[in-house]
């Protein structure tokens, strides 16, 4: 991402070489245009001419390198030098292909080559100090890029080829000498200016998003990518920058789309190649990554972003000494290779190798200290570590040399809005709050946090070291800041390796739609705490998910068990091969929490079969450097296969205890014509089709098709729930009452039938009737919580409240973030004289909103009751009573 130039495209002028000669401009435009092919022809035809032969050579070489021909592109240029050994133009050229393939000592001579013949070459300046650079050189590489910013001024030309030149010399200086100040210079006059000069120049947009997002700019980014692409839909390097962008911000699924689109175009872009490569290393998949990384080096084996992620690929799997013959390569060409460790330290903080990423921004830092990435890198490391004093100690001055880099000016405006917070110290836990917004709830939080404490570090046998910081923010966008450094991350918790971060219930923001069940919250996060520590951060992402998710405290969501059905029905379940990617890469809202599900349940087959003790023993296998598979070898003595088989067994005993039966796979609108035009006296695809016609409001086709069902099946459920709707739309609910009623069969009855008679007869007061339908629909689908919601509505209109207590204390456990059931729930208990349950719901309640004053006023009326003093007077201590 760094690397600005490193696959910038300059095509031939047509100022500079043939304003009037329409048919090089003509190729030129195919060329800007995307259309490779036909400006390949179009070059290699006049190439043949000796007047173009240079300018169409040279637009022949670019042609083939759009589509990742690099030998090809070489070969072209060396044609074109055997007839004109001398020409500037042409040597420039060929240093430029030849430093794409990492050959710099033949790019350096061939770029000096063509200074000696045209010491004004902007080309050849740029790719020498581009070598120069990348060789360690860098004082000399500056001289290079400053000739190039000094011509700026100096020269009169309209090239827009040389204005992105100029511009991205600028930008190498502005980093090395912390001059910020020029990248608004360097977007507006000189890219922005390129752009105008030549409508068809879309590198100038992609330089200018490229810069953008260097900044994190994630708009202006975007916008400056899509005009680029609006003038060519082939440039396969913006939708590799497109991608990277998503990468960033963690978007997997954009980001594999994006790397796919550009490979298409040029499969060998070592850009996307390392995009793929990210993405499967974020993944976990890290021989995937590395077949990427080969590819990539078979392009160009020098270049250090690719050896980076070579190198943390061989320390993730303890590959020592091949680790080291990487850092000894790159040495050998460049003694003070700084984009190699912080690209190294990246990827290792990525992966929470904390320690090590630290070391290698201090390297990278050492190497070079003018540039800013590492510096900002090893702020936000120390962010992500609770370090938050000497992440200003680092940010503030990286702030002063990058004034335009999003991310660090969003931590720093973290840290000063944190000023502002207050510190409560616990035995273990150091917790920051907004005194104005969050007093009661940090008090709450602190006695909370203890316990969690106590009950993980017994089930864990573990006890991290202390203080572990918590920091609850009042408002989400600062929530996001702290976390990832950006506004746009869509959670309300997050554990960031050694501080778990959360959002306060009380934030107003659109995020938080309503107030969330906080203990929660921290029960999971705090669990990352404690497995990410005890296994020096190595434990695999779905292990320590479905710990998390096991001691939350609260049963599986409904939608859950459904899902859990349908996975198991359809065979299309994760493995432990492949469910990280449920969490990385996603490709629906229902696949991550298919991941989450399916982590929860093996750690629950882990225990059901080899005991609670499987689980510390599995986390201590992750610390001594196990994977997963011989880590159940030695713990479970099976093989990984053995316990996938018995897992999935596992999967289907659940859903048969679920008692839940899935509908059969539906026929399409067309099909069920078909088969009722096969076959008229079939009543199930006639009802069927009723149906259909109902939902897209043919009501005639629906009513004679019900009809004739019923003349020959008289409570056919289907066909009388078809009838019934007619006949409620018509305004005869008596009749459409005692259709459905007919149709109820207590052992096959149909779900949305039972949900219709069981609305009319509580529309009717019918009450003792809609509670006989809801049971009965409760019973057929105990999982979904819409049958005791109306339950409850039946059992409160008819005031039976011993019904309705019962009927609520089965409601609550389906949604840890229903306050107003908890609240009411408490109340009732109370008042029917059972005040330890009471006190109960009515702490649940304040565990979603501890300034709810009904469920305060029940809960001390409750320890009221039981005589409970001191838990009394320590509930008003916390309210500041």
């Amino acid at each position: 991402m760094k690397n600005l130039g490193a696959i910038l495209l300059i095509f031939f002028s047509p100022f500079a070489l043939q304003a009037g000669a329409p048919t090089l401009k003509e190729a030129r435009e195919r060329l800007l245009r995307g259309n490779y092919a036909e400006a390949r022809e179009l070059f290699a035809n006049l190439a043949k001419d000796a007047k173009n032969k240079v300018a169409a050579s040279i637009g022949l070489s670019r042609a083939h390198e759009s589509e990742g021909q690099y030998d090809q592109a070489l070969a072209v240029i060396d044609v074109a030098l055997k007839e004109a050994p001398q020409n500037a133009d042409l040597l420039a050229r060929r240093a430029e292909i030849l430093h794409v393939r990492g050959r710099w000592e033949e790019a350096d001579k061939d770029a000096s080559a063509a200074l000696a013949k045209d010491p004004d070459h902007f080309l050849a300046h740029w790719v020498l100090g581009q070598v120069l650079r990348d060789k360690g050189e860098l004082d000399k590489g500056d001289e290079q890029f400053r000739w190039l910013v000094r011509a700026w001024n100096d020269k009169e030309f309209n090239d827009p080829e040389l204005f992105v030149l100029v511009g991205l010399a600028a930008a190498e200086r502005a980093r090395r000498h912390s001059i910020s100040e020029q990248f608004p210079f360097i977007l507006n006059d000189v890219y922005n200016v390129a752009a105008k000069k030549d409508k068809s120049y879309w590198p100038a947009e992609y330089q200018a998003g490229r810069l953008l997002m260097e900044k994190y700019n994630k708009a202006g980014a975007h916008r400056a990518f899509e005009r680029a692409l609006a003038i060519n839909a082939q440039a396969a390097e913006v939708y590799a920058a497109k991608g990277q962008a998503a990468l960033s911000r963690l978007e997997i699924k954009d980001a594999a789309v994006q790397a796919e689109q550009a490979l298409k175009i040029n499969p060998r872009l070592i850009d996307a190649l390392r995009l793929q490569a990210d993405i499967h290393l974020f993944g976990g998949d890290i021989d995937k990554a590395m077949k990427e990384l080969d590819k990539a080096q078979a392009v160009n084996p020098r270049e250090e972003a690719t050896l980076a992620r070579v190198a943390a690929c061989l320390r993730l799997q303890n590959k020592d000494a091949d680790f080291a013959a990487v850092v000894k390569k790159v040495q050998s060409f460049n003694p003070k290779p700084a984009i190699f460790y912080y690209e190294l330290a990246e990827r290792l903080d990525e992966r929470k190798r904390f320690d090590e990423a630290e070391k290698y921004f201090q390297l990278s830092i050492k190497h070079n200290p003018k540039i800013p990435w590492a510096h900002n890198g090893l702020g936000i490391l120390y962010m992500r570590l609770g370090q938050e004093n000497e992440a200003r100690k680092i940010l503030e001055p990286a702030f002063k040399a990058d004034k335009y880099n999003v991310r660090v000016f969003n931590t720093l405006q973290v840290l000063d809005h944190l000023e502002k917070y207050s510190t409560l110290k616990t035995e273990h836990f150091h917790l920051r709050y907004d005194p104005k917004n969050d007093k009661i709830l940090s008090r709450f939080i602190a006695k909370y946090l203890e316990d969690i404490y106590k009950e993980l570090a017994e089930k864990f046998q573990y006890r991290p070291k202390g203080p572990i910081l918590i920091e609850v923010f009042n408002k989400h966008e600062m929530f996001s800041g702290r976390v990832v450094a950006l506004p746009d991350l869509h959670t309300i918790g997050a554990c960031t390796g050694k501080m778990v971060a959360m959002v306060s219930p009380r934030d107003k923001s659109k995020v938080i739609a309503k107030p969330f069940n906080w203990n929660r919250v921290l029960r999971h996060e705090l669990v990352h705490i404690f497995n990410l520590e005890q296994t020096k951060f190595v434990v695999p992402h779905w292990f320590t998910e479905g710990l998390a998710v096991q001691n939350e405290g609260t049963p599986m969501p409904p939608r859950w068990h459904t899902l859990l059905a349908e996975r198991v029905a359809s065979g299309e379940l994760m493995n432990l091969d492949n469910i990280l990617l449920g969490f990385a890469r996603p490709n629906s809202a229902e696949e991550w929490h298919l991941a989450y599900l399916q982590s929860l349940l093996y750690v629950e087959y882990l225990i059901k079969t080899h005991g609670q003790p499987a689980v510390g023993k599995m986390l201590d296998a992750y610390a001594s450097g196990l994977d997963t598979a011989n880590g159940i070898q030695k713990v479970c003595k099976v093989s990984k296969a053995e316990f996938e088989k018995g897992y999935r067994a596992f999967l289907q005993e659940r859903v048969k205890e679920s008692g839940i039966k899935l509908p059969g796979k539906g026929l399409s609108f067309k099909a069920l014509k078909a088969a009722h035009e096969k076959d008229q006296n079939d009543p199930d695809i006639a009802a069927q089709l009723a149906e259909r016609y109902l939902h897209v409001g043919d009501k005639k086709n629906a009513r004679n098709l019900a009809d004739a069902v019923l003349v020959g099946k008289k409570n056919h459920p289907i066909a009388a729930y078809v009838k019934a709707r007619l006949l409620l739309d018509g305004g005869q609910p008596d009749e459409a009452l005692s259709l459905l009623q007919g149709a109820v069969d207590a052992k096959t009855a149909e779900p949305k039938v039972l949900k219709l008679l069981g609305k009319l007869q509580l529309d009717g007061k019918k009450f003792a009737d809609a509670a006989g339908t809801f049971e009965l629909g409760r019973k057929l689908e105990p999982h979904d919580p819409i049958w005791l919601i109306g339950l409850a509505r039946i059992y409160k209109q008819s005031e039976d409240q011993d019904k309705l207590i019962e009927v609520l204390k089965a409601l609550v456990p389906t949604d840890a973030d229903d306050l107003p059931t908890r609240r009411e729930l408490a109340k009732m208990l109370l008042k029917a004289g059972k005040a330890a349950e009471a006190e109960r719901y009515a702490w649940q309640a304040l565990e979603i909103d501890v300034l709810d004053r009904v469920a305060q006023e029940t809960l001390e009326n409750a320890l009221m009751s039981q005589n409970k003093e001191k838990e009394l007077k320590e509930l008003q201590q916390l309210l500041e009573k």
